[in-house]
């Protein structure tokens, strides 16, 4: 009985609230400007500083080709073995490079790295957006290596550019976005910066400068 009293104390103050609307205080506010400031740096150049800050290794390449050629120098210096593209387009690409993948999600907890594309790349803050449409969103959660492959085309200025992008691209949303910004990190004991905690200790983004293309 208690409970259904202090329910509906709550309903009739919701209610009452409703009812007695204030006017706002601050009539001249916009929440369609811009938030942050507009400029002429190139987006990519943006994308490329911010990244390096949080952690991330960029390399800005002018092909697939260059990228694959990268990529299995990269393999070769550090020995990685396990490889996981899950991504039909993607996987196409190193089958063709001769680089051997695992393409099937079971068996990502016992790979060394993991090869993705990317649905956009947010200039402001050096993010990388991913969505459950390609596949690509867990996949990061268990490889402590993170490979990413992106276009200049695809730099959004910022977040509010990113989900437009999105609402452009698909006529519904992906169950499921994540923005990542470097390595995986967290402080939450003691205090102390642990780095690959919940996720990849190393985040490498290369984006195919692709707008010279026609």
């Amino acid at each position: 009985m208690d409970e259904s009293t202090n329910k509906e104390k709550v309903l009739k103050k919701i209610r009452a609230s409703l009812l007695s609307k204030t006017n706002n205080p601050y009539p001249k506010l916009s929440f369609d400007s811009p938030v942050f400031r507009q400029t002429d740096e190139d987006p990519v150049v943006v994308f490329a500083e911010r990244a390096e800050a949080a952690g991330v290794r960029f390399f800005l390449v002018e092909s697939e080709l260059e990228f694959m050629e990268s990529l299995v120098s990269m393999g070769m210096q550090h020995r990685w073995k396990n490889i996981l593209c899950v991504e039909e387009g993607l996987s196409n690409l190193l089958t063709e490079c001769e680089l051997p993948h695992e393409v099937l999600l079971e068996n990502m907890h016992t790979m060394d790295v993991a090869v993705s594309s990317c649905e956009c790349l947010i200039a402001r803050t050096g993010s990388i957006v991913l969505s459950s449409k390609e596949h690509s969103r867990s996949i990061p959660s268990y490889t402590p290596v993170h490979v990413v492959l992106g276009r200049a085309s695809q730099v959004a200025l910022d977040i509010k550019d990113a989900f437009s992008w999105l609402k452009h691209k698909y006529p519904k949303m992906p169950s499921s976005v994540s923005i990542i910004t470097g390595p995986s990190r967290t402080a939450d004991i003691d205090g102390e910066l642990v780095i690959g905690a919940h996720g990849p200790k190393q985040l490498y983004v290369f984006v195919i400068d692709d707008r010279k293309e026609p």
